[in-house]
């Protein structure tokens, strides 16, 4: 099943003018498809975004209260690149003329998984308690990174289908190492690893968006 059709429509006025032809991958709404389909998804990228922003700006706020943690804020970085990867990385199907329901189900559920990680790696905030960020994250990693986890699956799905031909390096050479170094950070209470695993899913990181979005190009 298809979210749209890919036909031409055009309007004609009462006085015979002819209105401009909507592009073939328009709805009937007049947005393109991608527009159609970026409206949903960008909600939810913009609340997952929102809410880590809002987590290290309540810790900010707190200032002596508060025991920062390098592991846990690089953890943070990468939960909020993951965003950025989403949306930049639909920009490569802007033209689509069709979307499957299942194509959108799987981009959304990214997207669902990444505002998961974002809102399960905000410790609470009680007035007057102090905040470990290390021990919240060793007492709560497992849940956020598991969404992190659930995010590089799905992504490295939609690169096969709906991205197919633009990210296969990413697929293979980051979405899957970052699987396992995720995994590595879940069931390895080392501290070693602990420190390790966020830096090099980073690095993997940064090649990756150096790689692929030097610039968003029209």
């Amino acid at each position: 099943m298809d979210i749209a059709g890919s036909r031409v429509v055009s309007v004609t006025g009462g006085d015979g003018d002819r209105w401009p032809e909507r592009p073939a991958h328009a709805t009937e709404s007049g947005l393109s498809l991608f527009e159609y389909v970026i409206v949903l998804l960008s909600v939810v990228l913009s609340l997952g975004i929102a809410r880590v922003l809002e987590s290290h700006a309540h810790l900010l706020k707190r200032g002596a209260d508060v025991r920062w943690s390098p592991t846990y804020i690089l953890w943070l970085v990468i939960i909020l690149a993951c965003h950025v990867d989403l949306w930049a990385s639909l920009w490569m199907v802007r033209t689509a003329a069709s979307w499957s329901m299942g194509s959108l189900l799987v981009v959304l559920m990214g997207a669902t998984s990444l505002f998961y990680a974002a809102v399960l790696s905000a410790p609470d905030l009680e007035p007057g308690r102090p905040i470990d960020l290390w021990a919240f994250h060793l007492e709560n990693r497992r849940r956020y990174l598991g969404a992190v986890i659930a995010y590089l699956i799905l992504g490295a799905v939609i690169n096969m289908t709906l991205l197919a031909g633009h990210f296969d390096w990413a697929t293979f050479g980051g979405a899957l190492p970052s699987v396992g170094l995720a995994l590595a950070a879940i069931f390895i209470s080392n501290r070693r690893v602990q420190i390790v695993a966020p830096i090099l899913l980073a690095i993997l990181m940064v090649i990756y968006f150096a790689s692929y979005f030097p610039t968003l190009q029209g």
